[in-house]
């Protein structure tokens, strides 16, 4: 089984951009992802204590919701944070409450979390929260990441998996119009290109629902973050956005609608 990439790399500076148009409204729509950052940061607390001296990589800061606890739970770790997005990055620098002292064991670095040049360091722990969905070569990129890893560190990353927007995709279905969503990670294929590493694993799966007014905030909030970049060849029309609009809609009136996320967990040690 070949696992479908998702994104090119000619779509990147798209990624890159959007997010960066993205950062005033971050704040505001992101309830999910601040949610899947607490879960991961509980996660990373169990190994306080056990993880390697040396370097800890966050790859996808964004606005910095993982980045302030890994301060708080590793203050004598010195933090490597990188971004596609430089916006993102001065954003999440600008709003971090530390002293001088805690800011000269970070650095903040635009990168993208594929590349080659991470391959030259070593980590004691490696964490990241809603990024990896948007790589272009998902299981290489996570196999050269963990080659990266001290021995006993190591890779917490959280992602939302295929088994995301059941809602959205049944609407789409009732009408007979294709689901643009991207293509999310599949857990189960993850779980075995990885097994191969013969490493610890762990993966957990979560369900996480969000409520909106109607459909339309829905696809607001994700143009709002950045997360709205269809990298689909095949899309809506605007009638057809327009009626998928309505009908879901009509469909949950008077109840507000409901949006699932299934979100993964996935804990790798060396």
């Amino acid at each position: 089984m070949v696992l479908i990439e998702i994104a090119r790399p000619d779509q990147k500076e798209k990624i890159a951009n959007n997010f960066s148009k993205g950062v005033a409204n971050y704040l505001s729509y992101s309830q999910v992802q601040k949610k899947c950052a607490e879960k991961l940061l509980k996660m990373a607390q169990k190994y306080s204590y056990s993880i390697p001296k040396g370097e800890i990589l966050e790859i996808g800061c964004g606005t910095g919701f993982v980045t302030k606890g890994l301060i708080r739970q590793f203050p004598n770790h010195f933090l490597d944070v990188i971004d596609i997005s430089e916006e993102m990055l001065n954003y999440c620098l600008d709003n971090l409450e530390i002293s001088e002292t805690q800011r000269e064991l970070i650095l903040f670095r635009k990168l993208d979390g594929e590349s080659r040049e991470l391959e030259n360091n070593s980590y004691s722990a490696i964490v990241s929260s809603f990024t990896v969905q948007w790589f272009e070569d998902i299981v290489n990129s996570l196999n050269r990441l963990i080659n990266t890893l001290k021995p006993h560190g190591i890779l917490l990353i959280a992602f939302p998996n295929t088994r995301s927007f059941p809602e959205w995709k049944a609407m789409c279905n009732d009408l007979s119009l294709p689901f643009t969503g991207n293509k999310l990670p599949d857990t189960m294929e993850i779980k075995q290109k990885l097994s191969t590493l013969n490493l610890e694993t762990h993966i957990q799966e979560e369900e996480i629902t969000i409520t909106y007014n109607n459909s339309g905030d829905f696809f607001r909030s994700l143009k709002a973050i950045g997360a709205g970049l269809n990298l689909k060849q095949e899309k809506l029309s605007p009638s057809e956005m327009k009626k998928l609009i309505n009908y879901w809609n009509y469909t949950c009136f008077p109840k507000k609608i409901e949006i699932t996320y299934s979100v993964t967990f996935l804990t790798v040690i060396v």
